[in-house]
C-alpha cells in the first residue's frame, strides 16, 4: 500500500483528532518532512487537513471518495477500486472481468459517469459530487447457478438498509430496479452476466448501482417530477455511506438465493395491488400486481390467468394518491 493510502487509512481511525508529525512519521516509518509532503499531495487531491503548530494535523471528511478510507471503515475485506471518473461502471467492471483484470469480488465505485446506462440501454444521470456510481464486479465458477430476479431485489433491499444505517430514511421500491424516496426514483440497479467465450456460460456477474444522495441539477422535461434526492444537504462523508453498502451488499451475497430479504422487498414495493403495465420484450401487458414470487419474479393478474414475469420494466403504476406513474 502507498504511504499516502496508509495515511489515509490512519485518518480515517482517528477522523477529527490532532496528530502529531512524530506521531504520523513513527505509525508510516517516515520522516516529518516526508510526512509534510505526503500531506501536501492529499490536500492537492482535494482532502480536508487542517494543521496547527506545535498540535499537529486534524483530517474532516469531506465528500472525496477514498478507497483507502473505505476500507478502513468497511468491515468487508473486498477490493475496492475508486474512479475519479469512467463512462460508466459497469462497462468498467465488464472489460476488466473479460480481461482477467479482476478475479476476485471488487467494489468499482466512481464520482462521475459520463456515460451512465440504466436498464433497455437509458442513460443515468451521474454527476460529480451528488451521488454514489457503483458496480460490484463478481466472478463465479463456470456453472455456478445464477438467480437474476434475487439478485437484483436483494440489491435493493441491502441499499435501503446501508441508506437507513447512514442517512436515516426509508427506501420504497419499484419492480424491478428502482429505488424511492418521497414518490420520486432516486436510485436504480443494472445487473448484467459476463460470458465465457469457450463454454458459452456465465463466467461473472456485474450488480450496478446508482444513487443520487442529492437531487441532480438542470433536470428537464417529464425527468423533473420524476427524478429526486435523498436529502438537501449532504452531511455524512461518501465514504461512509459505500462502506455501509459494501457491507450490506457482501451480506446479503453469500446467500441470495435463500431469498430471505424477499418479506422486506415485498413490504415496501408500490406496485403490490396496484393495476399496472409492464413492459415485456415488445408486448404491453396491463393487470394487478399480485405478489413478489419466490425468486423475485411479478406475478401479474391479467383478468384470466396470473402470469410470472420474470424481467421487464413497470412503465406505469396506478396509485390512488398517483405519485408515481411510472
Amino acid at each position: 500500500m502507498k504511504t499516502d493510502e496508509r495515511l489515509l487509512q490512519f485518518f480515517a481511525k482517528h477522523e477529527g483528532e490532532y496528530l502529531s508529525g512524530e506521531t504520523l512519521a513513527q505509525t508510516l516509518n517516515i520522516s516529518r518532512a516526508a510526512v509534510w509532503k505526503v500531506i501536501q499531495k492529499l490536500i492537492d487531491q482535494g482532502h480536508r487537513i487542517d494543521s496547527q503548530h506545535r498540535v499537529g494535523y486534524r483530517y474532516q471528511a469531506g465528500q472525496i471518495l477514498s478507497a483507502p478510507i473505505i476500507a478502513e471503515l468497511a468491515k468487508s475485506n473486498w477490493k475496492i477500486r475508486v474512479l475519479d471518473s469512467v463512462n460508466s461502471t459497469n462497462t468498467y467492471a465488464k472489460e476488466t472481468l473479460a480481461h482477467d483484470d479482476i478475479t476476485e469480488p471488487t467494489m468499482i465505485i466512481a464520482d462521475y459517469q459520463t456515460d451512465g446506462r440504466g436498464r433497455l440501454g437509458r442513460t443515468f444521470i451521474a454527476p460529480p459530487e451528488t451521488g454514489l456510481y457503483i458496480s460490484f464486479a463478481l466472478p463465479l465458477p463456470i456453472g455456478a447457478a445464477v438467480i437474476p430476479g434475487l439478485l437484483t431485489t436483494g440489491t435493493a433491499v441491502a441499499v435501503s438498509r446501508a441508506i437507513q444505517k447512514t442517512l436515516g430514511i426509508q427506501l420504497d421500491f419499484k419492480w424491478v430496479n428502482d429505488l424511492l424516496f418521497k414518490g420520486r426514483k432516486v436510485g436504480g440497479i443494472l445487473t448484467e452476466a459476463v460470458m465465457d467465450f469457450e463454454s458459452q456460460q456465465v463466467s461473472a456477474l456485474v450488480v450496478g448501482i446508482g444513487l443520487n444522495l442529492l437531487r441532480p441539477e438542470n433536470l428537464t422535461g417529464a425527468l423533473v417530477n420524476k427524478i429526486g434526492g435523498m436529502v438537501e444537504t449532504l452531511t455524512v462523508s461518501r465514504n461512509i455511506i459505500a462502506a455501509n453498502v459494501l457491507d450490506e451488499f457482501v451480506t446479503f451475497y453469500d446467500a441470495y438465493t435463500t431469498g430471505s430479504f424477499l418479506p422486506e422487498y415485498r413490504e415496501r414495493n408500490i406496485v403490490i395491488g396496484q393495476e399496472v403495465t409492464i413492459k415485456y420484450g415488445r408486448e404491453l401487458l396491463t393487470g394487478i400486481a399480485k405478489d413478489i414470487g419466490t425468486e423475485g419474479q411479478l406475478l401479474l393478474d391479467v383478468g384470466d390467468k396470473v402470469i410470472t414475469v420474470n424481467s421487464g420494466e413497470v412503465t406505469k403504476v396506478n396509485l390512488p394518491p398517483n405519485i408515481y406513474c411510472g
